[in-house]
This record gives C-alpha cells, structure tokens and sequence, in this order.
C-alpha cells in the first residue's frame, strides 16, 4: 500500500498546513530491527527530507518491534521484570516502554466506538502496596465478554485494619464514586446504541447512575446472599451448575486477576503507583482489542 504524505513535518514550512501534492519521492532506507523498507520523501519548499515513518508515534524508538511483544507479555501475566528478562532489556528501559505504552493505549481506547445492548457493571478491590491501602476498580463488561471500561480509584480501608490504616497512612478519601461517575461518562460517549439493560448487584448508588446516564434503560439488580446461601448448602443434593446472571463481569474480573501481574493474590508484585495501575488496565484492554498486534 501506498504512503502518501499529507503535510510537512517541517513547522517552519510555508506550506505546513495544505502542502499536499508537492513532495518528492526519494529512495528507500531499511530498519533492520523491521526488517521493511520505508519510502523518504523531500518537500519542494523546504527541502525537508522525511519518511513514511515520520508521524509514527514510535519513530525515535530504538527498538519498535518489542512495544507489541512487551504489551502482549504485560497482557499475560508477567511483571515488568519478568518482561525485561524475557525481551532482554534493563528494568528502566522496560519501565519507560510500560509508561509510553500505556498513554499510547489510552490514546487508542479513547477513540473506540462499541455496541452493546446488556451491560454488566461491578467493583473489584485490589492493594495499593499494602493491604492498609485498597484501592477499587470500577468494571463495565458487555454480553460478549469485552472489557469496556476501568478506572482505579482510592478508597478507605475496612474492617479490623482500618484503625491501623488511619495512624500509619492517615485519612483515605473514598473515590469509587468519582471512578464510577467517570466510567459512566466514558461509557455513554463512547456507545453507538443506547443499552437495553444493565446489570449490577445490590449497591444502593448504582440504581443512580442509570437513571442519569442511561434514562429509559431496565436496571436488573442481582443479590450476592441468594449465592453465598448455595455455598453454605453445598453439603445438599443440589444442581452443581448453578446459572449466575452476573458471569461476564465475574469472569472478566478473574480474568484480570490472572492477566495483569499486579492484581494476582498471595503475589510479591503489587502496585506501587496508582497512575501505573490505571496505565495497565489501558494496556491490557488495548491489547484484547487486538490494538497492539
């Protein structure tokens, strides 16, 4: 296929803006590390020299062809460092690809357009570095599996370990509702069709959410007693398959903890930054879009 350049990177080019039509087709030059011949054009008002590769986001990268093998390992359950030893790169310039690949991800998850007409939406808690330090991820997940939305968000530690969270780490704000809120935003900008129905358990704030975001839409609340009371009758003769109307966002929600490193339990990898989180959920969605291959 044909590149056909529409402007000159030049920004002191007279004819930067609407340039079209008056570039020279020069040779080619190889990348090895590609393996491609990339065709260099020179502009007839400048005589600035460029190539096909110019407005790639990737063009200074020294070694472009590990940014789609990198997201595929991050995608799968390996570390940042598993990543470096496996690609045979240092830790920083692993690190630093992570970084660049997750602001190009969420660059490419925001241009997105999807349909949907049932929508599953939940929360899942995960640690910040320390169990005193939880943080929630709020989850929308469609009838086929796809992954729509995530976004991180703050939130105060429970139970018998919020005492010692408030002397250690001080106050917590609680942000699942901001990530929430923010979730719903994205959703409906980003939707082709207006949902048929949406599915969530008991939380008293989600019936809010639909009724701003999606009026009209049927909100189907599902109640996690009626599940944990089939546990606790196990010992009866029951059905062993049990239907659980809420199966996408549960499925996806251990998917995740198998695919993104940082979420597995009982792990010595945890999140050390919140951003980085946020930024390996972008990656992770970008690459089950097929937006990394």
């Amino acid at each position: 296929m044909s590149y056909s350049p529409k402007n000159c990177p030049n920004s002191n080019c007279s004819y930067h803006k609407n340039s079209a039509g008056i570039f020279i087709k020069k040779s080619f030059y190889r990348v090895k590390r590609l393996a491609q011949y990339f065709r260099r054009f020179q502009c007839k008002s400048c005589n600035h020299t460029f190539s096909s590769r110019t407005f790639k986001a990737d063009y200074n990268h020294k070694k472009m062809d590990l940014n789609s093998k990198l997201a595929d390992l991050l995608a799968r359950g390996h570390s940042l460092r598993d990543c470096a030893r496996t690609l045979g790169m240092t830790y920083r310039n692993t690190y630093l690809k992570f970084l660049w690949l997750a602001e190009q991800s969420r660059i490419k998850n925001s241009v997105v357009r999807y349909s949907a007409q049932v929508i599953q939406f939940d929360e899942l808690e995960t640690i910040h570095h320390t169990k005193c330090k939880p943080l929630s991820i709020s989850l929308m997940v469609s009838e086929n599996y796809e992954l729509l939305e995530a976004k991180v968000a703050e939130i105060p530690a429970k139970g018998r370990l919020a005492e010692f969270s408030r002397k250690k780490y001080g106050p917590r704000q609680d942000q699942s509702r901001a990530a929430m809120t923010e979730c719903f935003e994205s959703l409906k900008s980003k939707l082709i069709n207006h949902p048929i129905k949406m599915m969530s358990d008991a939380k008293p704030s989600y019936g809010f959410f639909v009724k701003k975001y999606f009026r009209g839409c049927m909100h189907e609340v599902h109640n996690r007693c009626e599940k944990e009371r089939h546990r606790d009758r196990l010992h009866e003769k029951l059905e062993k398959k049990q239907f659980d109307p809420m199966f996408a966002v549960n499925q996806k929600c251990a998917k995740l903890r198998a695919s993104v490193r940082r979420l597995t339990r009982r792990s010595w990898c945890t999140t050390k930054k919140v951003e980085n989180l946020q930024g390996h959920l972008e990656i992770f969605m970008a690459q089950s879009r097929g937006l990394w291959i």
